[in-house]
């Protein structure tokens, strides 16, 4: 519970101008394609032509039953639904606005908190701001903006707390809605969006959010629309204006003091017992709530009469849809451009020595974070130490054979051990999609900073990994190749992880696909079936596999021009002897060398990279 008394903010907010913003829409209509068992033209219509406006300094709210399509619209309106077809018009300030108009002056909630946990809210608010504000804004003028919101949100006696997650305890969930409120409004914008967000909250702690709300609508002449299901009826009562649906289809466009008047015209008699919010919902869902009791469900009859009111048939004709309509019309002229001036965002790079800045370094203080990625390295070092000791250098056939296990021991791990990345991508999808949405950046400087921050970990436990086997067992040829090897191998595993995370839907499917991946790879790597031995079917496939290289460049390393490498320890079919590296194929132009190997390992570390990225631009998980 928020623990905070209730209180509004008093500091009015400095905006560059008072224009504020009105956005009109016209015979809005969305669909998505359905199988055609469900509709016979293979296409669902969601929303139905509805029409409407709202006005800056007034409080709106979308009304109506789950399913109803208000969320839909919301999305529609913030320019955020990436799936399904739209038809109408959408207008602020009479024109159609672009993308980037959408984001300079539409800040958009979304109903559920998208925060980096890590950070505390004064870092969570600067990282925004970095991210957002113009690349002309200086840093004293993105820690100015930052402590206005928070003077605004009445956030300063938790700005330096951490944010916490569901591991770490953190601010209380009125503080974490106001933060993302926060977010919002480091860019001034003249539009707010908010998606339920009373939802989760108590009843006081919702109160003092619609409150907040009201306040920023008035001082900074704002357009605020708010999707709400269940308010109470303080929070209801601070709003103006409200569009009810029912079904896709409008049922109430007018004043939120008219609307009892309105549906009482209707025949539905109004309940002392019930709150207005409570009563709208439940005069228009098709089971109301008295008779959600599984034991008290109503007969066929009485089903027919709750529902025999057809709303939107009713609405159509009304007289208040024709206010409505005129209300529309005279605001749907063009009155100011919103371009109110050229906006320069940051650079790509500036972006990403934000996001390392913020992101990398409250990971690296992590405890979880690191010990996921060090344990592993750890564990199997010892282990590698008590099973392999002194092994590398011992020109006995069984120490040989076991010496060249051992290598593709370390590069498997390498294959196996990159589930530890999946949740990387996985848990900060929603963050991801939310700041992808907001313009904070490209999939490309996502993953870049993502890369950078596994690759500088990557590099001190491949070398702290290396420098245990190699001294330990006695291993033979470089060291620096044979650690380049590994961290080569390492970041191949951890991009392969990227990828697959990016392209399925879940953590649990990306974790059983990966070692599916790994283990089909582990056959054609060399060790359990020689190349020259692969039936020609599958041969092409182990050309795919990155433990062919990663093993092929170790081997190479510990066997090419060494004592033991030359002993001809093993025969071909023919009787003849010969050695390791001719054993097991690694000859010719190709696996007969350390640079080639390296070098198409390198090629499937950036083939997968591609892939992670294209997954991370055209692959949504959330269609909207």
């Amino acid at each position: 519970m928020e623990m905070a008394s209730h209180q509004v903010m008093t500091s009015p907010e400095p905006e560059s101008d008072d224009v504020g913003v009105a956005i009109t829409f016209e015979d809005v209509r969305y669909s998505v394609p359905v199988d055609k068992k469900v509709n016979e033209h293979g296409v669902l219509e969601i929303l139905h032509g509805i029409s409407g406006c709202f006005l800056p300094g007034r409080m709106a709210c979308l009304m109506g039953p789950s399913g109803s399509g208000k969320s839909t619209l919301l999305d529609l309106l913030a320019g955020r639904k990436n799936s399904g077809t739209t038809t109408g018009s959408i207008l602020m300030n009479g024109t159609k606005p672009t993308e980037d108009d959408l984001r300079n002056i539409v800040g958009y909630v979304e109903q559920f908190d998208t925060l980096v946990g890590e950070l505390t809210v004064y870092q969570m608010l600067l990282y925004t701001a970095e991210l957002k504000l113009p690349a002309t804004a200086t840093a004293q003028d993105r820690r100015e903006r930052v402590e206005e919101v928070i003077d605004m949100l009445d956030l300063g006696k938790c700005s330096d707390t951490v944010i916490g997650s569901d591991l770490q305890r953190g601010i209380s969930g009125g503080q974490a809605k106001r933060v993302n409120i926060g977010l919002a409004l480091i860019t001034r914008p003249k539009v707010l969006l908010l998606d339920e967000p009373t939802s989760g909250l108590d009843s006081r702690t919702a109160n003092e959010v619609v409150d907040l709300l009201r306040k920023l609508c008035r001082e900074g002449q704002r357009t605020v629309l708010c999707t709400v299901h269940s308010p109470s009826g303080h929070a209801f009562a601070m709003f103006e204006d409200l569009l009810m649906l029912h079904e896709g289809r409008p049922i109430y466009d007018g004043s939120l003091g008219n609307a009892q008047t309105y549906f009482e015209g209707l025949g539905q008699e109004y309940e002392a017992a019930c709150s207005l919010p409570e009563w709208l919902v439940d005069i228009t869902s098709d089971l109301p709530n008295q008779y959600k009791s599984s034991n008290d469900l109503p007969n066929v009859e009485e089903t027919e009469a709750i529902n025999k009111t057809d709303f939107a048939a009713e609405y159509a004709k009304s007289e208040i849809r024709s206010q409505a309509e005129k209300h529309r019309q005279n605001n749907a002229k063009v009155v100011s451009s919103v371009k109110n001036h050229v906006y320069t965002p940051p650079s790509s790079f500036s972006k990403l020595m934000t996001l390392l800045k913020f992101r990398m370094t409250a990971h690296y203080k992590d405890g979880q974070f690191l010990g996921t990625r060090l344990g592993d390295k750890i564990f199997f070092g010892l282990l590698i130490l008590s099973l392999y000791w002194g092994i590398g250098d011992d020109p006995d056939p069984q120490a040989i054979t076991s010496t060249a296990t051992l290598m593709y021991f370390i590069a498997a791990l390498c294959g196996y051990g990159a589930a530890a990345f999946v949740p990387s991508l996985t848990l900060e999808r929603a963050l991801y999609y939310r700041e992808l949405a907001d313009g904070c950046y490209t999939p490309i400087v996502y993953f870049a900073a993502k890369f950078i921050e596994e690759g500088i970990i990557a590099t001190v436990t491949s070398l702290m990994f290396t420098v245990i086997i190699y001294f330990a067992c006695n291993l033979q040829g470089s060291f620096l190749i044979l650690a380049v090897t590994y961290y080569l191998t390492t970041m191949m595993g951890i991009i392969l992880a990227y990828a697959v995370a990016a392209l399925v839907p879940t953590m649990e499917a990306a974790n059983a696909i990966l070692p599916t991946l790994v283990t089909m790879w582990m056959y054609f790597g060399g060790l359990f079936i020689v190349f020259d031995k692969i039936p020609r079917g599958w041969y092409w496939f182990s050309w795919t596999s990155f433990l062919r290289y990663a093993w092929g460049a170790m081997m190479i390393n510990q066997f090419g021009g060494t004592d033991t490498g030359s002993a001809q320890i093993f025969v071909d079919s023919d009787g003849t002897p010969i050695d390791v590296l001719e054993f097991f194929g690694m000859e010719g132009s190709i696996m007969g060398s350390v640079g080639s190997c390296i070098g198409l390992l390198c090629v499937l570390i950036g083939f997968f990279s591609v892939v992670a990225i294209l997954a991370l631009t055209y692959v949504r998980h959330d269609k909207r």
